[in-house]
């Protein structure tokens, strides 16, 4: 089939290699994308996505006889084309942990308990022409000893914005984004929602959104993050959380064969990386090959970071790639994929060049586990990946991973960018084994149960820092209405 050829696609990459070229770049948004796809009848979406992707207009060409009290939930019939949706949900999740942080903190083991409760009301005015979507989550924490910003945050405001829909040529349509969003990128792997941790993650600013109906779409946003750092509600705040900008773009080249390009600049005032600290200015450039050939489906980051660190020059580079196949005729669906990350580390910190990748705001657990053993920073993975689905509401993914630091005098790094201690200098390249299963029960429309354990089996990189293998379980409960 020939590539496809229309307005959108010639302009979108046009402004696309424009803006990625120009060094004040703004990025995008592409779960934006997943807006054309609608959850089915009466269900919101499972756990993950921000909840501002339910979508429920369809249910004004249905029998309101026929409509359930959660459609009716749903969908509040406005007039002149407008409507009222109302949802919510909550979590409760049980973790524990053997050796957490490997044993190195001082506390052999962490068992606790956490709640996540969150309500929302979207309201649609004049067919989307305007928009305003409200969301209030509640996190709380019990008996945890090794506490941090993401495991208890009160009562807060989660999401508050206002959406303006705008026409553009041809086919498809436009959005203008101010206030508090959730945002996740591709697959993850440099910006998420931050779906396991008790706090998800948001953003104060905003996003502008084009996209067609054939696959195309061009993002901007300039935004800050939003830091928990007091005790209370209602005063979570981005003030000194930095300003992150940039400029995403996805092309759909072929059936199967699709392509994202971005641009990211995070600045930050005063942030610490392996024990130094002072401003920086990170750049990333990056580009996406992802899509799915018969059985055969792909995904590969290639990413590389400029700018200055300190009194220092940044240059670093990433990879993130999964290559998987799909035995879709076979009892239970099997599937098997290949993990292969590496990120770049710094051998030499008097040199004058920073060469330590930074993930920014990653999905880790989505790729290693949600035992926060390790992140995108100083490190090459690799190892296979498994799923299966005996029942249709059952689904078990256990993944074995071999880990290596890239740069052996370097740190080992773990999720935010923290060290584990000791690791720097310390000689010995491997890190260890990681060892996950990961299943999924959905007994309902409504409730989904995640069960998670994860053995990390240390080696040198870590044992000769002190360190011991860990252990991390995990019962997560969500229901989401």
């Amino acid at each position: 089939m020939p590539l496809r050829r229309h307005p959108f696609s010639i302009a979108g990459r046009a402004l696309l290699t424009l803006a990625l070229a120009s060094s004040g770049a703004f990025a995008a948004d592409p779960t934006d994308s997943a807006r054309t796809a609608k959850p089915p009848p009466s269900k919101p979406l499972r756990p993950g996505p921000p909840r501002y992707l339910d979508q429920y207009k369809y249910l004004a060409d249905t029998d309101t006889t026929a409509r359930t009290w959660l459609d009716s939930l749903h969908f509040i019939e406005l007039p002149r084309d407008s409507y009222l949706s109302l949802g919510g949900g909550g979590r409760a999740r049980y973790e524990s942990y053997e050796n957490p942080a490997f044993g190195l903190a001082g506390v052999d083991h962490d068992g606790y308990f956490q709640t996540r409760a969150e309500l929302h009301a979207d309201l649609h005015l004049l067919d989307d022409a305007l928009r305003a979507f409200v969301q209030i989550n509640d996190t709380r924490s019990w008996d945890k000893k090794l506490r941090g910003p993401v495991d208890e945050s009160h009562t807060e405001v989660a999401q508050a914005f206002v959406d303006f829909g705008f026409p553009q040529s041809g086919p498809g349509k436009g959005t203008l984004r101010f206030g508090r969003q959730q945002m996740s990128f591709g697959e993850g792997v440099l910006v998420t929602t931050r779906l396991v941790p008790n706090v998800r993650l948001s953003f104060d600013g905003f996003r502008l959104s084009v996209a067609d109906d054939r696959g195309d779409s061009l993002d901007a946003f300039a935004v800050r993050p939003v830091d928990n750092l007091r005790t209370g509600s209602f005063d979570d705040s981005s003030q000194n959380a930095g300003s992150f900008y940039g400029l995403y773009g996805t092309v759909a080249w072929h059936d199967g064969i699709s392509q994202d390009l971005y641009a990211f600049g995070y600045k930050r005032d005063q942030r610490t990386i392996a024990g130094q600290t002072g401003d920086e200015t990170r750049n990333t450039l990056g580009t996406r090959l992802f899509g799915t050939l018969a059985n055969v489906d792909y995904t590969v980051d290639l990413m590389y970071q400029t700018g200055d660190f300190d009194d220092r020059d940044i240059s670093a580079w990433g990879v993130s790639s999964s290559y998987g196949y799909t035995f879709k005729d076979a009892p239970a669906h099997p599937g098997i994929a290949l993990r292969l990350d590496a990120a770049s580390g710094d051998d030499d910190p008097n040199d004058g060049t920073l060469r330590t990748f930074d993930p920014l705001f990653p999905s880790n657990g989505r790729f290693y586990g949600n035992g926060e053993y390790t992140t995108l920073a100083n490190l090459v993975v690799v190892g296979p990946q498994f799923a299966v689905s005996p029942f249709k509401t059952l689904t078990f993914s256990p993944t074995i991973l071999s880990l290596w630091k890239q740069a052996e005098n370097d740190a080992v790094y773990l999720p935010a960018m923290r060290t584990v201690p000791g690791t720097q200098d310390t000689g010995g390249r491997h890190i260890g084994m990681s060892y996950d299963l990961f299943a999924r029960w959905t007994p309902t429309d409504l409730i989904t149960i995640d069960f998670e354990y994860q053995y990390y089996d240390v080696d040198g990189a870590i044992e000769r820092a002190g360190g011991e293998d860990s252990q991390y379980f995990s019962v997560r409960t969500h229901l989401l209405f």
